[in-house]
């Protein structure tokens, strides 16, 4: 049996208790950012995406930076998501606001007036209160196009008669995104080894 000595449990509370306080204060000092102010531009790019994504700690594979991107600029010449009027101070509120209120993961935020030039979100802070403010805001989910699982469900009575694992029923299920905010629809199909049946049918997953 391994043991250790009063000095080496000491020393290894201490390494511990440092890499839990460098763990916080890296936490601190970098507190994801949901909302990225970029131009139009850039927004339309994968690149611009995965910007965003990265300010608010969020991982997405390309094919998802690929698809947002395409939405985004697909949107150009219609209404985004969100149309931001608000005053100058603020603007910063409302966007995080409005992202929450749509449940997005993060927010990317342009000027209509300027498309190739980056907000700056300080600076219209900044503006005289009067000023009216319009942008344009785009709530991008990181939700996968497409999830797959598989569902085990061992039978516990069996388990225990027999003194070793015994499965009552496995599934297989296939579920496309069939909304922007996260809504699955697609089917399963498994076999019930207690009823010897195999079953098919449909998964909406919310």
């Amino acid at each position: 049996m391994f043991s250790l000595t009063k000095r080496q449990a000491l020393i290894l509370l201490g390494v511990l208790i440092l890499c839990v306080a460098g763990w916080l204060i890296y936490q601190h000092y970098h507190q994801p950012q949901p909302v990225t102010a970029e131009s139009q531009q850039q927004a339309e790019t994968a690149a611009g995406v995965a910007l965003a994504a990265k300010n608010a700690h969020i991982n997405m594979l390309q094919s998802q930076l690929d698809e947002a991107a395409q939405q985004i600029a697909e949107l150009k010449n219609k209404p985004p998501d969100t149309i931001v009027k608000t005053v100058p101070v603020e603007v910063i509120k409302t966007i995080e606001v409005e992202r929450q209120k749509s449940g997005a993961d993060f927010a990317i935020v342009t000027d209509p007036k300027q498309p190739d030039k980056q907000v700056n979100l300080k600076a219209v802070e900044k503006l005289l209160a009067d000023t009216p403010v319009t942008l344009n805001q785009y709530n991008v989910f990181a939700y996968k196009k497409v999830i797959r699982g598989v569902n085990v469900y061992p039978d516990w009575e069996e388990s225990v008669k027999k003194a070793s694992p015994r499965m009552q029923e496995v599934t297989y299920d296939v579920n496309r995104r069939i909304t922007k905010d996260g809504k699955y629809l697609g089917g399963s199909v498994g076999y019930d080894f207690k009823h010897d049946e195999a079953k098919v049918g449909i998964r909406y997953s919310f």
